[in-house]
Order: C-alpha cells, then sequence, then structure tokens
C-alpha cells in the first residue's frame, strides 16, 4: 500500500517493488488468487499453511510443472515475469531503475501540483466562507439545508485531496467538517460557527503552508479547532 503524502520516489520504490517481485498466485478448494504472504519470514508469528511447498503442485510454465509425490489440492502458479520484460522493453534482464533526471522532473511536477493545490483549496475555503454567509441570511426552518449539503461537498473534496499534495491537515480538517455537516445535522446558528472555525483552521494551514503534520503547529491548530467545537456544541445544549 502507498500511504499519502507521496512522493515520486516513494512511487517509483512501491513500481519497482511490484516488477522484481511479483506475487504468485495460489489455488486451493477454497480461495484463487495472488498469495497473500508478500514475503518470506524467517520466524512467521502464525503460520496457518498445512501444506509445505512440497506437498503442492507448482506451476511454472505449460512445459514445467512440478508434482508432489502424492495428489494435491493446492497449486501455485510461478509463471515467467512478463511484466519486467514489457515494463523494461524486450529482452531487458537487468534491475528495474529509473533515470534520475526523470524522478526529479517528477517531483518538480509534484512540488508545482502542491502549489497549485493551495490555489484551489484557498479557492474552496472562500466558497465555504460565502456559504456560511448565505447560511446566517436563511431561515433555520428548512432554508439552510442546500447550504449544509453544498458545505458537505466542499468538505469532502478537501478531505480527499490534502493529503495527496503534502497537506495531510487539510485532510483532517476537512474530515471533521464533513462528519459535522451530514444529512440530518444541526443548522442553527451555533452549526454555522462550527463551520467557520474549521474555515479559520485550514486558512491558518494554507497561509502558513502547515505541510506533513505540522508538528507543534499543527496540534495546537488541532487542539484550537477542537476546543472551538467543543465550546460551540455547548452552547447548542
Amino acid at each position: 500500500f502507498l500511504a499519502k503524502p507521496f512522493s515520486a520516489g516513494s512511487v517509483y520504490t512501491h513500481l519497482v517493488k511490484v516488477i522484481e517481485y511479483p506475487r504468485q498466485f495460489i489455488t486451493t478448494t477454497k480461495y484463487f488468487g495472488p498469495d497473500r504472504r508478500r514475503k518470506k519470514e524467517t520466524n512467521p508469528p502464525k503460520e496457518n499453511r498445512v501444506k509445505a511447498e512440497e506437498d503442492v503442485t507448482i506451476v511454472y510454465s505449460p512445459e514445467k510443472v512440478v508434482k508432489p509425490k502424492t495428489p494435491t489440492d493446492v497449486w501455485y502458479f510461478r509463471l515467467p515475469n512478463s511484466l519486467k520484460e514489457k515494463a523494461g522493453g524486450g529482452g531487458f534482464k537487468g534491475a528495474a531503475e529509473m533515470p534520475l533526471d526523470l524522478l526529479e522532473e517528477a517531483e518538480q511536477q509534484l512540488e508545482r501540483a502542491s502549489l497549485d493545490f493551495t490555489t484551489w483549496a484557498l479557492d474552496y475555503v472562500s466558497k465555504l466562507a460565502n456559504l456560511c454567509t448565505q447560511a446566517l441570511e436563511a431561515s433555520e426552518d428548512g432554508g439552510r439545508s442546500k447550504l449544509f449539503g453544498d458545505i458537505n461537498l466542499l468538505a469532502l473534496e478537501l478531505r480527499g485531496q490534502g493529503g495527496t499534495f503534502g497537506y495531510p491537515l487539510i485532510s483532517t480538517f476537512g474530515k471533521m467538517l464533513y462528519d459535522c455537516t451530514q444529512e440530518g445535522c444541526n443548522e442553527d446558528d451555533h452549526a454555522v460557527e462550527i463551520v467557520k472555525a474549521h474555515i479559520d483552521a485550514m486558512r491558518a494551514v494554507l497561509r502558513e503552508k502547515v505541510s506533513g503534520d505540522g508538528g507543534e503547529v499543527g496540534r495546537a491548530l488541532l487542539a484550537s479547532l477542537k476546543e472551538a467545537i467543543k465550546t460551540k456544541e455547548t452552547l447548542v445544549k
């Protein structure tokens, strides 16, 4: 799995592993698919396999099939690594690697995308602020439902994109806003103030370019937002 935020280098490393070390496929009476063991362990914590390798049929190609002494219902398929040949082009035999200049170019592209994200995110935050203004002008009796629905959709976008471009705090705050503005949520003035608290937190992240977990600044922003939400929720009760 590849966790966000990621770099061109981490993507490259994962791709090389997939190409160089493809997983064998396994078929039994109850399962067919890739081997769930991604790597061999010297002392695995728990061994659930009931058959050793010498007790299974291993298929290397249509011409090469190694069978055990007694019939078995477990088959391993270890076919030729065609993915490596396709990725390397024809009869490529060496280790998979990518020119460093291409990696550097990809990193620069990701950095530019991150800069573009801050502009895009600030635009979304401004839209959230406008929706709050409209909500305060609308009636609490059903007149704010669509506005809160729009707020929820914007929060969903911010939740999904922040971590991808190196701003996981935006994803965290976006998720918090998404969770508290789902259908059936409170739509009174205190609820609008809670949305505003999320907006202030996200603006601070983007203004100060608080990437990654933000360290002490990130923890302070998260604590401040949680305290603001707690205060507003207390007023509702």
